[in-house]
């Protein structure tokens, strides 16, 4: 028996409407429509999108309006995104329409827009019209643009866009109201790409001309046809030849689905045996033998073959029936992971991340859901692809900062894997040769099944590690941003033709421009930071809005021509490698030479084809290269990410000195790296030049636990941002008071016992509650907005959740509406 309810979720990211509507379903849709089907609805005298929720004999309320029409038969979302969705929600402070947005193929979003309607019979219009002082002419106009609108669903903007040479039969139709407004849902602006292509008639004779003959010639050689473009070229011949032959009926002409290929998707290579070495075997025979285990933390020193056990795995599992999603942290990583992957499993690998057109997406979204794809390799969204058999789970790179989500919804990959996991049955493998701490802890607590590789493959050594006091190097008089020990080394390197990467991690020629006399630093007018010289657009650029202004020949505020120019770059270091190296291959990876559509492809085949002696670029170049012939690795400022206010810092440059370290040495010379620093104490430092993340972990970790930060406790960070000061300040205190109230009210619900079943392993008397704020952000103002923040942090999830909810209930939004106010779960960011 078909259901004559439907309870829907409209399309719309508003909190206040995260909740289920009734609908009737009409008789013609009851047999088709399905739970996670898009539909279309009456909503608030407006149409609208929704999604099907749930399916009921009856509903508690009558009269109910009907659905107009079902987009998806069958639904887009499936069943392990239904449940994901929920969790998502819940766990992440934001609507479910946030979380169904990342579920759906690209570009295939209804949206809504204005159009206008007859409001009277087409009789009645032309009665209108022609008792009216217009000309027959301007009548006949009117008519065709409005028959022509109404037909075409025209949006408002194009109706009064057609009518501005009737701009007084315009103004007419609306006095007599001859046209409503009405809200209609516009279509997806991406489909299936379809192509005309031409094949030869097998029943046809064989044409008298020589041009034909080549055109007969040529399709019998082409499988599935050729666009004209293609005919044309190939048999040499004028379009007016193919037309002629369509019409004897010798050719025809078809249309055929065209699948847009993202870069790197040449032809696959024979499959490549996989030879273990003997660690690598005993952690691969382990995983297998132990499936239904928890998760797998693969620890293993860069270099040691990881990803090859993750491969093994995966094609265990894709010979079962199941699929594989290997996710990289990083754009960055994929053309190399990728050129892998189709090396071993061909066709079966299908790609997403954002670099890629939307196109190319929503046809490898479609690859996966139509059962094309089994292994399916990319960034955080690729965790939303349409699975129906989820196998495997791979993390490669787990300690990385960008599988964080930093808009809505916010939340971290690592912990949407174990649900979908949870969900689908799919098991883990989380790998690093830096593991997060969080992660490290969860693994020495038992809730990770911990595995090590300690050796590269093939014996190689780790590469030695060397410290370079840049204080000592001012006192000898190099004022460079290369020390001599480093520019000795890059000379070496280069006479034996070897290949150098030298990590800078901040982009741009000078991070700040000061004037010598009055001491002004320029500042974006939008934004509170520094603007940072770019040499090739020869301009300042703030690297938050993007605003640009030419470089000022003398000060703005006290017109001395002693500007100088501070802090240095990926292109001051660019020009500097060029002066001092002049017969050097120089390769730039940052920010903005990647920003292309295919450039990280295109730099990855620079790369392993040789044509590179020096790389240099941001931290995107610090992880996932195994480049055999790079011996030496340079950090410019191994320091730069110490002086960050965030918990986190010293993690973050540790693994970043470990991971950027790692890319020497892989081939059989063996490989040196050197650390620049005014700072060649730092506990960080130290135990990155030994590849030492055991006892880094050890001291680390007792900073955390004194502190009470992750792993001790959850984080939830409030975000304000408005217009003006005094309103996101005022938004501020008025939460972080209501937030105090609610804290102080759970923390003696907890101590009077009746959450006492939820605490903490610690008890009690270890409970962690803080809260830290009202305070202006690290960076007070962006695009114009002013910004505060608030830091809650909770050691006993269930209180910290129970806050967050009771304080945003009570919290007066209609006071505050010109405030934009964020909820954060364990964020990443300290901006």
């Amino acid at each position: 028996m078909n259901h004559a309810v439907a309870r829907v979720l409209i399309a719309s990211p508003s909190y206040s409407l995260d909740r289920l509507f009734d609908y009737s379903i009409p008789p013609e849709m009851a047999a088709e429509i399905k739970p996670g089907a898009r539909v279309i609805v009456p909503f608030q005298n407006r149409v609208s999108m929704a999604y099907v929720w749930e399916l009921t004999h009856q509903s508690e309320f009558s009269a109910l309006k009907e659905i107009r029409q079902l987009i998806d038969a069958p639904p887009l979302i499936g069943p392990y995104h239904y449940a994901l969705i929920n969790w998502m929600a819940e766990y992440y402070f934001c609507s479910r329409a946030d979380v169904i947005r990342l579920c759906l193929p690209p570009g295939t979003g209804y949206t809504q827009k204005m159009t206008y309607q007859l409001n009277v019979e087409p009789e009645d219009l032309q009665n209108i019209l022609l008792n009216s002082a217009f000309s027959q002419q301007d009548i006949a106009g009117a008519l065709q643009l409005i028959d022509d609108g109404v037909t075409a669903c025209w949006s408002q903007e194009k109706w009064q866009k057609e009518f501005s040479g009737l701009r007084a039969v315009w103004d007419f139709l609306n006095r007599k109201k001859v046209l409503r407004r009405a809200s209609m849902i516009a279509k997806p602006r991406i489909g299936p790409k379809n192509l005309k292509v031409y094949c030869w008639n097998p029943e046809a004779t064989i044409d008298k001309t020589p041009a034909g003959n080549r055109v007969r010639e040529i399709l019998h050689n082409s499988a599935g046809g050729l666009t004209l473009a293609e005919l044309t070229k190939a048999a040499e011949v004028s379009s007016s030849v193919i037309q002629r032959l369509l019409k004897q009926g010798k050719v025809s002409c078809i249309a055929k689905n065209a699948i847009r290929m993202p870069a790197g998707f040449a032809e696959a290579a024979a499959v490549r045996e996989i030879c273990f070495n003997q660690e690598q075997q005993t952690t691969y025979d382990f995983i297998i033998n132990h499936l239904d285990d928890k998760p797998f933390l693969l620890h293993g020193v860069t270099g040691s073959g990881k990803t090859e056990i993750y491969f093994e795995a995966a094609a265990i599992m894709l010979q079962a029936g199941f699929q594989v999603l290997y996710l990289v942290p990083e754009i960055a990583l994929t053309p190399q992971t990728l050129q892998r992957a189709r090396n071993r499993f061909g066709d079966q690998v299908a790609l997403l991340h954002s670099n890629m057109s939307d196109g190319e997406r929503y046809d490898q979204w479609f690859k996966i859901h139509n059962h094309q794809a089994g292994f399916v390799l990319g960034a955080r969204s690729a965790l939303f692809a349409p699975f129906t058999k989820l196998g495997l789970i791979i993390v490669d790179e787990e300690h990385e900062s960008t599988y964080k989500q930093e808009e809505t919804p916010r939340y971290h990959a690592l912990q949407v894997v174990e649900k979908l996991a949870q969900i689908s049955g799919a098991k883990v493998i989380v790998g690093s040769a830096t593991p997060s701490i969080e992660s490290f802890y969860r693994a020495r607590s038992g809730e990770f099944v911990y595995l090590q590789l300690k050796e590269r493959y093939n014996n190689r050594p780790l590469p030695e590690v060397s410290i370079v006091n840049m204080r000592d190097e001012l006192q000898r008089g190099n004022k460079n941003i290369i020390s001599t020990a480093l520019h000795d080394a890059i000379a070496s390197c280069l006479a034996g033709q070897e290949q150098v990467i030298l990590l800078l991690n901040r982009r741009g020629y000078a991070t700040f421009i000061l004037c010598r006399d009055c001491g002004i630093t320029l500042k974006c007018p939008s934004c509170d930071v520094s603007l940072t010289y770019h040499l090739h657009d020869v301009n300042l650029r703030c690297h938050y809005c993007d605003y640009r202004q030419p470089v000022p020949n003398v000060c703005p505020k006290c017109s001395s021509t002693r500007i100088r120019y501070f802090g240095h770059g990926t292109q001051r270091l660019e020009e500097e490698l060029t002066a001092n190296f002049p017969g050097a291959r120089l390769l730039r990876m940052d920010l903005d030479s990647t920003s292309r559509k295919g450039a990280y492809h295109e730099i990855y085949q620079q790369l392993s084809g040789g044509s590179v002696d020096i790389l240099l670029g941001t931290q995107m170049i610090a992880k996932g290269l195994d480049l055999p012939r790079v011996t030496l690795v340079g950090v410019i400022s191994a320091d730069s990410t110490l002086s960050f206010p965030d918990f986190r810092a010293a993690e973050r440059t540790f693994s970043l000195l470990t991971q950027v370290a790692g890319r020497a040495g892989r081939g059989s010379r063996p490989g040196k790296v050197i650390f620049q620093t005014y700072n060649p104490e730092h506990y960080s430092l130290q135990y990155a030049k030994n590849h030492d993340y055991l006892n880094f972990f050890e001291q680390e970790i007792l900073h955390r636990q004194e502190l009470g930060y992750p792993p001790f406790s959850e984080l939830v960070k409030f975000g304000f941002s408005g217009l003006k000061a005094a309103q996101v300040s005022a938004a501020a205190q008025k939460l972080g008071d209501i937030l105090k109230k609610h804290a102080i009210a759970a923390c003696v619900l907890a101590t009077e016992g009746v959450m006492q079943q939820n605490a903490a392993s610690a008890g009690s008397s270890n409970r962690i509650l803080e809260i830290l704020g009202p305070a202006p952000a690290l960076i007070y103002k962006i695009q114009d907005k002013y910004r505060w923040q608030i830091l809650l942090k909770c050691n006993q999830p269930v209180i910290l959740e129970q806050i967050v909810k009771n304080a945003w209930q009570e919290f007066p939004f209609k006071d505050y509406s010109a405030v934009k106010i964020t909820r954060d779960r364990n964020p990443y960011s300290s901006v």
